[in-house]
């Protein structure tokens, strides 16, 4: 591993440990956690997971019984232990994941690009640097022809967030796709079971007939931070969001299919990665800040796996400025009310990365098989 990439990872860490210590000892908020924590004793206590808890907690819990059941080694903890533990492995499962599907410096450029998105989704103790994490690792594994931690990876992300399950396309290229499909199929099955280790079937049942209530409620959500949200805030009126959201997947399918010949091409692999992690930003209807890091991890993974080009670093240098720091103290509260949160400008130069990495991938991909047919 290169010594640049070892410093950011120290640096993600070291954050983590940072943001923790402002969490306790300054008395920062940690109501994400906090959902989090007492979602795993809500769920073996039989209560309703989906429920308000006015006077614990000031918001929902939206994720899957499974994802619950998960957070049980922050909860059996001390809550500034479990804090800890938490921060650190969304910190950890980043980096690692950057650290292993870039080569050398590139993965330090990466850590670099995403760190200040990092560190904010850090602060409001989220899960996204773990779901990105999983994402990337996920890819990794496939390549690796490794299709009992491909899925792993996959299944356990999509019950925190669904949006995980569009890597799953990449894991039908290579040779051993149906053992990915059935390591897929029994892990969903055995996950979404395994909460009955602490609670009855029928609470059980009970518990995923709330939840899809929950999703159903979430699904009109308008005015977020993403593709359908500008459209949304340019024309004045709410649009559909299953139609964008399936032209997004099928054209993240089309890529996978695109990309068939040329999976064990690293720079293929890393920009199908980079695509994957910023869909599940532009074409996510909850979209918010903190959910960023995923879509700057693909930011910085498609610059990195890349040669140098003015426009690229332009465009980067704008996600940076204007995407990150543009919402920190760093700027006047003006701007980052009035240009920042208010025109969305962090889901605009999202937006623009991830269609300026479509056309980088399918120039590369019409490149290569311009060369296999010995095109002049």
């Amino acid at each position: 591993m290169h010594k640049a990439t070892r410093v950011w990872i120290a640096l993600h860490l070291l954050a983590a440990v940072i943001v923790t210590l402002q969490q306790t000892v300054g008395g920062g908020q940690t109501n994400n956690f906090t959902i989090f924590r007492e979602s795993f004793w809500h769920l073996a206590r039989e209560q309703d997971l989906y429920a308000p808890y006015p006077g614990v907690t000031f918001d929902l819990f939206k994720y899957s019984p499974t994802s619950a059941l998960l957070f049980a080694p922050f909860a059996v903890v001390p809550h500034t232990m479990g804090l800890l533990l938490w921060n650190l492995t969304n910190a950890a499962v980043l980096s690692w994941g950057i650290a292993v599907l870039l080569p050398g410096a590139a993965a330090a450029w990466a850590l670099a690009i995403c760190f200040l998105e990092a560190l904010g989704a850090i602060q409001n103790s989220q899960s996204n640097g773990l779901v990105a994490g999983l994402m990337i690792l996920s890819v990794v594994a496939m390549h690796r022809r490794n299709a009992g931690a491909s899925a792993f990876a996959m299944i356990t992300g999509s019950l925190i967030k669904v949006f995980p399950l569009s890597v799953g396309v990449f894991a039908l290229i290579p040779s051993n796709r149906w053992r990915f499909v059935a390591w897929s199929a029994g892990l969903a099955v055995v996950m979404l079971l395994a909460p009955l280790l602490v609670t009855p079937w029928q609470t059980l049942i009970d518990q995923y007939a709330s939840w899809g209530a929950v999703e159903a409620r979430d699904a009109a959500k308008t005015g977020m931070w993403w593709l359908g949200g500008l459209l949304e805030l340019w024309t004045g009126r709410a649009w559909p969001h299953l139609p964008l959201q399936l032209a997004g997947a099928l054209w993240v399918a089309a890529s996978a299919w695109y990309s068939r010949d040329h999976f064990d091409s690293p720079v293929v692999r890393q920009l199908l990665v980079a695509s994957a992690l910023g869909f599940a930003i532009v074409f996510n209807h909850m979209s918010e800040p903190p959910t960023f890091v995923i879509g700057y991890a693909g930011i910085g993974i498609w610059w990195a796996a890349l040669p140098r080009a003015r426009w690229r670093d332009a465009l980067v240098l704008a996600a940076v400025v204007l995407g990150s720091l543009g919402a920190t103290d760093l700027v006047p509260n003006q701007f980052q009310r009035e240009w920042h949160y208010d025109t969305r400008l962090k889901a605009i130069v999202m937006s623009v990365a991830w269609f300026a990495m479509q056309y980088d991938l399918y120039s590369l991909l019409t490149a290569r098989a311009n060369r296999a047919a010995g095109a002049p």
